[in-house]
């Protein structure tokens, strides 16, 4: 046993999609803990997409329309199975990659 073998611990890669889903926006965004997708539009579900970046003393985050856009889209196309349809809205927490529904 070679006396450096401590001295470089493996990264954990997250496992699953979620996972690595969380990890890939928390470092696109750092100070957020969860981020709230809603489908805004009941006519005309894809351009009408609301998000809301949260940290985790609970205040909103400012996040460019663009970078929005694209993380509601990535979160939605991640869990098609949650119906966003359907619901008011889901949060996807950054820290435990779990997605639950938004509380009306």
């Amino acid at each position: 046993m070679s006396p450096t073998t401590d001295c470089n611990p493996k990264v954990e890669i997250p496992s699953g999609p979620a996972e690595r889903l969380a990890a890939q926006l928390s470092s696109m965004l750092p100070e957020a803990a969860v981020v709230q997708v809603r489908l805004q539009g009941p006519r005309t579900l894809w351009p009408h997409l609301g998000l809301t970046a949260v940290n985790a003393r609970g205040r909103t985050l400012r996040i460019p329309r663009a970078k929005a856009l694209t993380i509601a889209r990535w979160i939605i196309r991640s869990f098609p199975q949650a119906g966003w349809a359907a619901s008011g809205g889901h949060a996807f927490d950054l820290r435990t990659a779990e997605l639950r529904g938004l509380e009306a």
